[in-house]
């Protein structure tokens, strides 16, 4: 990729203090670089998990550039600024996760487009083979335009792989422990799906006071919230599918969402 080093020599003349921290995670970290419109994503040591970036990095490069995921433009190496400059380099988006942006004030116009939105990256994700793994809307970022931006793909599957990562509660399908111990599949993150949808549509988070156990225990016993409170009855019915496990894939999600919203969706980007 090194026609999109654009960054280099902007990353050497950087000074310390226009470095600023966006983010921290259990296994890495984000810096800001100044004005620049990038951040630097830099693996952290876990006792445990190993590095995780040269599978995020291997997916990136295989996704390919798509408008509903987060822009990657390589990976970067230095050990100036006590090497917080090396990791893989991304677009800075200052809108934030959708996770702090749910209340239903916030981007009234362009909330009607997420649905689609969102369903078309995991589309794209999963013709490329590769399965997110940790779905939610913690991993999902706004744009400048108001569009959304999946993200973070460190612990993510790839070629029928488990994933390192596990999804939130409120988003993980029920299953046995051989499944969860398997290979990741397009059936659980569809599920997350739904609640990803579910979570856009009301403004809040799903169950927002219950423990991760209750809500286990909810899921187990096919007690999920009340859909009346969706206000689109159409929407409602994709949540339910998803959750109960109907679609087979991210493209019959879209057929439904298109059909029923009469919106429009990306004509599929070339595989």
């Amino acid at each position: 990729m090194a026609e999109t080093r654009f960054w280099e020599q902007t990353f050497q003349e950087i000074k310390w203090e226009q470095l600023e921290l966006a983010g921290v995670g259990c296994f890495s970290q984000v810096v800001k670089v100044g004005d620049t419109g990038l951040v630097v994503k830099k693996a952290t040591p876990h006792p445990i998990v190993e590095d995780l970036q040269p599978i995020e990095k291997l997916i990136y490069e295989r996704i390919g550039h798509h408008p509903f995921i987060l822009r990657y433009y390589g990976d970067h190496h230095s050990q100036e600024h006590k090497g917080l400059l090396s990791g893989l380099v991304f677009e800075y988006l200052p809108g934030g996760l959708l996770s702090d942006n749910l209340a239903l004030s916030h981007y009234p116009k362009q909330r009607a487009e997420w649905p689609i939105q969102i369903t078309e990256a995991l589309r794209h994700i999963h013709s490329k083979c590769v399965i997110h793994g940790d779905l939610g809307c913690h991993n999902i970022l706004i744009q400048q335009n108001g569009s959304i931006a999946l993200a973070d793909f460190g612990g993510s599957a790839i070629d029928g792989s488990a994933a390192k990562v596990g999804y939130a509660t409120r988003y993980q399908r029920p299953q046995s422990l051989s499944e969860t111990l398997g290979p990741a599949t397009v059936k659980q993150e569809l599920f997350a799906l739904g609640t990803v949808l579910f979570e856009i549509s009301i403004g809040t988070k799903l169950f927002p006071d219950a423990t991760s156990r209750d809500i286990r225990k909810r899921f187990e016993h096919r007690d999920y919230p009340d859909l009346s409170v969706v206000t689109h009855p159409n929407v409602r019915r994709v949540i339910r599918k998803c959750w109960d496990s109907e679609y087979e894939n991210a493209e019959e999600v879209l057929r439904d969402l298109s059909k029923w919203l009469n919106m429009y969706y990306l004509k599929p980007v070339a595989n």
